[in-house]
């Protein structure tokens, strides 16, 4: 699935269904081709998880004219452990302010025989402090956790906090989409087995999920959005439909195109 990050409103551009046999880098690049012709100055760069960290698929982007910025993990280990090796020590940059604050390593000229072009790799460490309860106390715990992301975006283009922050949102796609479609909107439904169907269902509700998230975000005034949630708003809607079921729909009344006297 193709989903804009960085706006405020999840926009999802397309999905390509992955065929039997084959894998999920083999439908990305599929994907991707499709979405270039209208989409390509909606986008800069591509990013996914630690299984688009491979050179065929960064090749792909390049080649297309477009960055990429993958995350970096066990699955690429020589990689990964030369990348613990070259960014230790002091960081390069340290942000106490910020929550949760974070310490960045930040160099470029990596290289591998799978990715023609030179990256740069990115890694942080970020700290913040959780609040759990135990034993019936709440306790405040300090927890760490380690990035790396691998991109070909250069530090005179996009700087290391906000080559971290562009990474995080991959988690978006995730948590505002997939999660907010299975849990409210029946996207872990199969209404149809159908190939066909499911794809124009799962279409439909993008479509239906997106137009829903513009009018509250957009046209609703703060007062009411402050007291109403999305699902809140869709349940008014379904009701309002529900309520004109036993007669047309103003926009399916016939109209009447005799001139006014």
């Amino acid at each position: 699935m193709a989903h804009l990050v960085g706006f405020d409103i999840p926009v999802i551009l397309d999905v390509e269904m992955v065929a039997p046999g084959e894998g999920e880098i083999a439908a990305a690049k599929r994907l991707l081709e499709r979405l270039l012709p209208p989409y390509s100055r909606f986008f800069d760069a591509v990013t996914g998880d630690a299984l688009y960290f491979e050179g065929p698929f960064f090749n792909h982007c390049r080649k297309h004219g477009k960055h990429y910025v993958a995350v970096l993990k066990e699955n690429n280990p020589a990689l990964l452990e030369e990348a613990k090796t070259l960014l230790s020590g002091e960081p390069d940059l340290v942000r106490e302010d910020d929550r949760p604050s974070v310490r960045y390593w930040d160099q470029e000229e990596f290289t591998t025989d799978a990715i023609k072009e030179t990256f740069r790799i990115l890694h942080t460490e970020e700290t913040e402090t959780k609040k759990e309860r135990i034993a019936g106390k709440r306790v405040e715990k300090e927890q760490t956790t380690t990035w790396f992301w691998g991109t070909s975006i250069p530090q005179s283009v996009v700087p290391s906090r906000q080559l971290c922050q562009i990474g995080h949102h991959r988690w978006k796609i995730e948590n505002r989409v997939f999660n907010a479609l299975s849990a409210n909107w029946g996207l872990d439904h199969c209404f149809h087995h159908h190939p066909q169907a499911i794809l124009n269902f799962i279409l439909i509700l993008f479509i239906a999920y997106t137009l829903v998230e513009c009018f509250f975000q957009l046209n609703l005034k703060d007062p009411l959005r402050k007291r109403l949630t999305l699902i809140a708003l869709a349940s008014e809607i379904l009701t309002g439909i529900a309520a004109m079921s036993n007669r047309l729909a103003p926009w399916l009344r016939p109209m009447n195109n005799s001139p006014p006297t």
